[in-house]
């Protein structure tokens, strides 16, 4: 028995039991589709295997996370007016209510120090705060318009605007099985299998963990939009912060499932209604998209896969192609009806089903391979796209082939239409263009190939982040209003560690005391480790990079150790001498110590933190070069050591994704093109027809990569 027979027996003599099988399958997508999840976190837009991305978690864990939330409030009265600060006091005492919030940090609570005339002695007890005291508010303006760790990050310069910041609770234990993960994907050796095991357990609980994460950010980010909502009368506010905008990502990405899909949806039922003037070529075809669809997310949802930002558009690809094989085999049923006006229905869907096989089959398995070449990006977002858009195609192919023609051999013969055919019309007149003037299209086609295709050298990977968003966006606004009043909204991290030298020679007096101890002083505590960065020559070094730092237009807030020196020795008096630098720690409480000092020096006073805003909104930012600009000064002009500087940060993150496009592109594109020409060559088993094939596929793509170009439109993630 050939194929034809078994494909015969099996689904169109059986097209109750295939209309069943579709059916108990159907319930089963239904039922995992409840597991279909997605995704806007800030690790669904860096590169797979990113290294950065383990040294930003390391980073964050010992000088804190970017896991907190901003809100900005320009009030209609006086910023430090008794109804502004009841504003901000509401607001405060509404977040610290939620049970995820950590802290919050609000000119009500910042101690006054800094204009308030106490010397470093006095800073003992309770310090003044507006909240605590009957503060003067012309001296709180002034302290937090002069203070540099208050200018610019509680407060704008003109003073009309302020920051609430708010921490979320951190969650040891994601942490612990983060590391614990890493630990198992740097073995240079094969893993056994009990690892494997462990490392499957891990990756389990470390994705249970990022689901209630995400279920808990959506909610708290719900909650604190209410509490804002109570005060909207009394000012503009907006919301900010990397938390809020994974939250709204993930709003975005399911509005434009079901209102893109269901517009989509919409304008193929048109096109059908339109082209095939029949009920059951519009319904039959929308149906097989709708279960290719429904099946395509419920294996999604049984195998775990999340959606993101670039594979949301899936559904909308998938039901365009699913329709593109229906209606081959629209057009091919009707032509075979003009063609053999004897033929029963059955045997027209038989015909229907065996010409088009192949073809159809053709189609989409060079379909498939092209979006499989895209696992050679690096990109996670862009290789689950090309995983999923298999899958889906090879849903589309099988239900094409089983469920339509189950459907249509239940349904009574249809007459043959003898209306006009628009499509038919259109390709022959095209056709006939072609015949007639091979010469001209193809001088044409060079001239456009030629003009348009130097546009891609205008591509650029450069894309403002807010450009995602529609300016009428809270994401926008509040943004915006963070990144012209309040400091930048990118964070970006310099870390710069003690030379090896220093390293070599702390470990060795360590070694030379702990043996003195040994001998002579067994109750004795060891003496205090030498300090690379608390002494006059090293925080010197470190205030011209910090003045480096301030001067680039792009760069809002910039604070290190410097900003927190500069305040103790106002309090001081004088500048500190060498001794007084290497016990100034121990100079200041601890509470004090914990704002000023932990978060921008190591425990051991041997790796210094530069905190800097970057003003996303920029339209002259250049990331890549901002970061280069940085990389050679702190080589070329300071002398540091490569493996002494870290750039880390969110900003690092993405940058690193979006210089990778490029490489990542024309990678892909080769495949791409490789993998097709391959499949021509199989096909058509002749190597100048597979040239001949190959031809429509590059002219386009250089002419849609070519327009970008001319546009300006950047080649980023969307």
């Amino acid at each position: 028995m050939n194929l034809k027979h078994i494909y015969n027996f099996l689904i169109l003599k059986n097209p109750l039991k295939v209309l069943f099988v579709f059916a108990f399958l159907g319930i089963l997508a239904a039922y995992y589709s409840l597991n279909f999840e997605l995704d806007a976190s800030a690790d669904s837009l860096v590169l797979e295997n990113d290294e950065s991305l383990n040294y930003y978690r390391e980073i964050s864990q010992r000088y804190g996370s970017d896991d907190f939330i901003v809100i900005s409030f320009q009030p209609h009265a006086d910023l430090f007016s008794e109804q502004s600060l009841a504003t901000i006091r509401a607001l405060r005492d509404g977040l610290l209510e939620l049970e995820n919030i950590e802290s919050v940090n609000s000119i009500l609570d910042m101690p006054i120090i800094y204009e308030s005339g106490l010397n470093l002695s006095d800073l003992t007890g309770d310090l003044s705060t507006i909240d605590n005291n009957d503060i003067d508010k012309d001296l709180a303006r002034k302290e937090f318009q002069s203070n540099p760790l208050y200018r610019e990050l509680l407060l704008s310069l003109d003073g009309n605007t302020t920051a609430i910041q708010a921490m979320f609770k951190n969650d040891p234990e994601y942490y612990d099985l983060i590391n614990k993960r890493q630990l198992f994907q740097e073995k240079n050796e094969e893993l056994t299998s009990s690892e494997l095991e462990t490392l499957e357990l891990l990756n389990n609980q470390i994705k249970e963990k990022n689901q209630l994460y995400s279920q808990q950010r959506e909610e708290d980010i719900r909650r604190i939009r209410q509490i804002i909502k109570q005060q909207h009368n009394q000012g503009k506010l907006y919301l900010g912060g990397t938390p809020m905008i994974t939250v709204d990502m993930i709003e975005f990405i399911r509005h434009d499932l079901i209102v893109f899909g269901t517009g989509v949806f919409l304008f193929l039922v048109l096109i059908l209604s339109l082209f095939f003037q029949k009920v059951r070529w519009v319904v039959l075809p929308m149906l097989v998209c709708a279960v290719t669809c429904l099946m395509t997310i419920g294996f999604m949802g049984y195998v775990g896969w999340t959606i993101t930002v670039i594979s949301s558009n899936f559904l909308s690809i998938l039901l365009i192609i699913t329709l593109s094989l229906t209606i081959h085999l629209i057009v091919r049923y009707r032509d075979l009806q003009l063609q053999q006006p004897a033929a029963t229905h059955r045997e027209l869907i038989q015909s229907t089903m065996v010409s088009m096989g192949r073809p159809c089959f053709y189609t989409v398995l060079t379909t498939a391979v092209a979006f499989a070449s895209l696992v050679v990006s690096e990109i996670r977002p862009v290789i689950d796209f090309g995983w999923i858009m298999v899958i889906g195609l090879g849903f589309a192919f099988v239900t094409s082939f089983t469920l339509m023609p189950a459907i249509l051999s239940l349904l009574d013969d249809i007459e043959i239409s003898t209306g006009r055919d628009i499509t038919r019309n259109i390709t022959l007149a095209l056709a006939k263009q072609v015949h007639d003037r091979p010469i001209i299209i193809v001088f044409i086609a060079s001239l456009l190939l030629l003009s348009l295709g130097i546009g891609i050298t205008e591509l650029k990977v450069e894309n403002r982040f807010i450009n995602n968003f529609k300016s009428d966006t809270e994401i926008y606004q509040g943004m915006m209003v963070i990144d012209n009043q309040l400091g930048g909204t990118m964070p970006l991290d310099i870390i710069i560690d003690a030379d090896q030298s220093f390293i070599d020679m702390r470990d060795e007096l360590a070694t030379e005391s702990n043996e003195l101890d040994a001998l002579f002083f067994d109750d004795v505590e060891t003496l205090a480790e030498p300090s690379y960065w608390l002494n006059p020559e090293m925080l010197d070094k470190a205030k011209k990079v910090q003045e480096h730092l301030e001067s680039y237009p792009v760069v809002g807030k910039v604070i290190s150790l410097v900003t927190s020196i500069s305040i103790v020795e106002k309090l001081n008096g004088t500048p500190f001498d060498e001794f007084e630098l290497a016990v100034v720690r121990k100079r200041i409480p601890e509470s004090i110590e914990a704002d000023l000092i932990t978060p921008y020096l190591s425990e051991d006073s041997n790796q210094i933190r530069f905190s800097l805003r970057v003003i996303e909104s920029d339209p002259v930012l250049n990331r890549k070069a901002l970061l280069t600009s940085i990389h050679d000064f702190l080589i070329d002009e300071m002398k540091f050591e490569e493996e002494q500087i870290h750039i880390t940060g969110l900003m690092v993150l993405y940058n690193n994704m979006l210089q990778s496009l490029f490489r990542s592109q024309i990678l892909t594109i080769g495949a791409v093109f490789a993998a097709i020409l391959f499949m021509f060559i199989i096909l058509f088993r002749n190597f100048q027809l597979a040239l001949i094939a190959i031809v429509p596929n590059i002219f386009s793509a250089v002419l849609i990569l070519g327009i970008m170009g001319w546009a300006g439109i950047p080649l980023d993630m969307m």
